[in-house]
């Protein structure tokens, strides 16, 4: 019984060896080639979401795996294939920017790692201009006024510009 345990536990093990990619350092190299890894975008409005797909193929005689892909900002969500991309295949590699936290012009770099022959790094970039409604754009005034205004509700009666402080409740006789 204890042989079947040990024949069950040594497949298992080899199985899950066959499954994840290989070492970086010990896999052999391909050429990957990116359509239009440099894009400008159209200006778009804050708070809106934009996708950009990049195409990525496989021109090399290996199978071309992507070990990591990162963005050079936290808003940029990230999907890209797992498996590896076969001689002429294609892969995609999706990326989703958030732009709720920027305004003006931005840009974005992606660094794609992968068994490329020159060099493991590859990046694609993209920029676009992030702008504000055109109905009413608020100055940072009254940006800081509604702040303070959310912060000291119910805190105190009367205008907002002639309170000067608050006092608490119990009151210390000396």
């Amino acid at each position: 019984m204890k042989n079947i345990y040990f024949l069950l536990l040594i497949s298992i093990i080899s199985f899950s060896c066959d499954i994840r990619n290989p070492s970086i350092e010990n896999v052999e190299r391909t050429k990957m080639e990116i359509i239009n890894p440099d894009r400008h975008y159209y200006p778009i409005l804050r708070g809106s979401e934009l996708t950009a797909v990049y195409e990525i193929y496989n021109r090399g005689n290996q199978p071309l795996i992507i070990y990591d892909v990162q963005a050079s900002c936290g808003c940029i969500e990230i999907d890209f294939p797992s498996a590896p991309i076969g001689k002429d295949e294609i892969g995609f590699i999706t990326v989703d920017y958030d732009s709720s936290k920027n305004i003006g012009y931005v840009e974005f770099y992606i660094t794609i790692v992968a068994n490329t022959e020159k060099d493991i790094f590859s990046s694609v970039k993209f920029d676009v201009s992030v702008v504000t409604s055109a109905h009413y754009t608020k100055d940072y005034e009254e940006i800081y006024l509604e702040r303070r205004k959310a912060k000291l509700a119910g805190s105190v009666d009367g205008d907002l510009p002639q309170q000067g402080y608050y006092i608490d409740d119990i009151q210390t006789v000396r």
